[in-house]
């Protein structure tokens, strides 16, 4: 059985009718149209790790983070004080550490979220957007 829509059809095995819905099952999508580019698409999951290794580094790296001048930029930063902090502070700190503080209140050692932000833009603990962004002086011209 099957389906006619625009560009292909919708086929399927069996149908249920339920109060205000179907429910098909082993659809599968038949385009009308013949794909121009099917000899240019790769079957990823059936090359080799080398082939896959050379694909990756034909195609390169593509960098979705921030770079060093918005870091440097919009990063709040201060030295540890266990005695600012008070006695439950994460342990990793130690007395001195130079720490960079997210939007989101929480806080990195600088030279691990710098490597981090130059990859991602959003906190690896509650996945908030990293940096907010600078307030301009309205007078400032």
């Amino acid at each position: 059985m099957g389906l006619q829509g625009m560009g292909g059809t919708v086929q399927y095995r069996t149908h249920t009718k339920f109060p205000g819905y179907w429910r098909l099952s082993d659809v599968v999508y038949v385009a009308d149209e013949v794909d121009e580019n099917e000899d240019m698409r790769l079957d990823i999951d059936h090359i080799s790790y080398e082939e896959l290794l050379a694909l990756g580094e034909g195609i390169g790296t593509v960098s979705t983070g921030l770079s060093q001048e918005v870091i440097i930029a919009r990063l709040r930063q201060r030295k540890y004080s266990r005695l600012a902090t008070g006695s439950s502070a994460v342990e990793e700190y130690v007395e001195e550490d130079e720490l960079g503080k997210l939007h989101c209140e929480h806080e990195y050692h600088v030279c691990c979220i710098r490597e981090w932000l130059e990859k991602k833009t959003w906190c690896s603990i509650c996945k908030k957007t990293t940096l907010a962004p600078i307030k301009s002086n309205p007078h400032q011209q």
